[in-house]
């Protein structure tokens, strides 16, 4: 079963019913806007589905399957299923219990005084009146675990969603430094070439060979390193997508751009972002079981009415006294118990209670303030790497030019190898590092994505 309650009115009702002692968090005290956020709002309703923004058909693919597949989230439905058993147990105790029994045992009939063996047959019916809400309440927290583990299994969904996308990303990104590398080495081949014919024309010297050499060999020392980054990604993906190599391979394929999108979809508000966030859901109901268990030690203090009836027979051993019509018993009866005398027992259950719900306040105050607190930190390093990433692309296609251009006049013999290999290597670093740049914005945002909650929920039953 979901809440769609906004925890935010939890927190104002909360307050009352908790006892004095734990801190009020009010909606005053928290920050109604990010800082430093970009000022165009969003023009359509956000897809909660947020990896669809990057467009890309593998990463959705992906991500299917690790919804499908994945074994922590398996793990995580289990344990809805026992929260919700133990929910369906706690309500059954609020209805009447109906027994059959039967029994053998030594004793006289009524009407004889002979010993002999008695057989008892019947049926038993007993109810707790729940007069003062014990086992209302503890139905309630039984309830508000389940909702609880179901916020903590959209939790696991959404940080494998988001885990998923990076290792994509990551694996994106590495398949296109290695794209660089492998351009760079034919780039560094064909610089040895032209070393080598003006070392072989008496224009340049052995310096220059042996120090085009060396590039080479670093640049291809590189493509292994890229190489093998790749593919510990390609395995993490294996793992989360609870899969093999081959069946992935159907899925991956090895070429591709790393995907890009815009942040400016998902700008949720502060209070928007407490109600998304499955460990604040999560926080905010153990919270509420919290409140209910404590209401169920308090009803400890006051007495307890059972109602019970009893209905069957009673005869001899021979099947043939049942048949003929036994004894028909019955009984209908009323037990009140009282805690008269229990040494501090129930005191010591209200007090433990009280500070599990201090607790659990305090987990939620202090999950909503992180969660806010992630956010704005994603938000400001989303913005940043955007900034990064464009003065990175500018400067890239500046030292493209340049090597081209000193490729060309050392070929002219106007420039001296030194500078070629210096332009050169500026031009590798850069495009790596803008390579870099790219998909860190889209890890950024991934993470910004995470922090604010978003994820599509399950169609599931209660």
């Amino acid at each position: 079963m979901r809440r769609s309650t906004g925890f935010m009115a939890v927190l104002l009702a909360v307050t009352g019913c908790v006892s004095a002692g734990p801190p009020r968090l009010r909606p005053s005290e928290l920050q109604t806007e990010w800082e430093d956020a970009p000022a165009t709002a969003p023009s359509a309703p956000i897809d909660a589905a947020w990896w669809r923004s990057f467009g890309d058909p593998v990463l959705n693919e992906l991500i299917s399957m690790a919804d499908r597949r994945n074994l922590e989230l398996r793990l995580a439905d289990a344990r809805i299923r026992e929260a919700r058993a133990l929910r369906e147990g706690s309500q059954a105790a609020l209805l009447p219990q109906l027994n059959g029994n039967a029994g053998l045992n030594q004793g006289r009939l009524l009407g004889t005084n002979m010993a002999r063996p008695i057989a008892t047959l019947g049926v038993e019916a007993s109810w707790e009146v729940d007069i003062f809400g014990r086992l209302r309440q503890e139905s309630r927290a039984a309830e508000a675990d389940q909702a609880a583990t179901m916020a903590e299994r959209d939790g696991v969904r959404l940080t494998l969603a988001a885990e998923v996308a990076r290792s994509y990303l990551e694996y994106r990104l590495y398949r296109t430094q290695h794209t660089i590398a492998e351009a760079n080495a034919k780039a560094a081949e064909e610089t040895l070439r032209i070393a080598r014919a003006r070392f072989e024309q008496g224009v340049a010297s052995r310096l220059d060979v042996e120090r085009t050499l060396t590039t080479r060999g670093e640049t291809r020392a590189r493509v292994a390193q890229i190489a093998e980054l790749a593919g510990s990604s390609r395995q993490r993906l294996v793992l989360l997508l609870a899969t093999t190599p081959a069946e992935l391979g159907e899925v991956l394929p090895e070429t591709g751009p790393v995907p890009r999108a815009s942040a400016m979809g998902v700008l949720l508000t502060p209070t928007e972002v407490i109600g998304l966030r499955p460990d604040v859901r999560a926080a905010g109901e153990r919270l509420l079981a919290a409140v209910a268990r404590r209401g169920a030690a308090e009803a400890l203090r006051y007495p307890r009415l059972t109602l019970g009836s009893v209905l069957g027979l009673q005869s001899g051993t021979e099947a043939a006294a049942f048949l003929s019509g036994g004894s028909l018993l019955w009984s209908l009866g009323a037990g009140l118990v009282a805690p008269l005398l229990d040494f501090g027992r129930i005191r010591a259950m209200i007090d433990a209670a009280d500070a599990r719900q201090e607790q659990a306040w305090l987990s939620y105050e202090l999950t909503a303030r992180t969660g806010l607190q992630e956010v704005q930190t994603a938000l400001i390093l989303y913005t940043q790497g955007e900034n990064r990433r464009n003065e990175l692309a500018a400067a890239t296609e500046s030292a493209r030019r340049a090597a081209a251009l000193a490729r060309r006049q050392y070929a002219e013999g106007t420039l001296s190898l030194l500078e070629v290999l210096d332009a050169e290597r500026t031009l590798y670093a850069l495009e790596l590092q803008d390579a870099q740049a790219t998909a860190d914005v889209s890890l950024r945002l991934v993470r910004l994505y995470q922090t604010m909650g978003l994820m599509p929920p399950l169609q599931e039953e209660a």
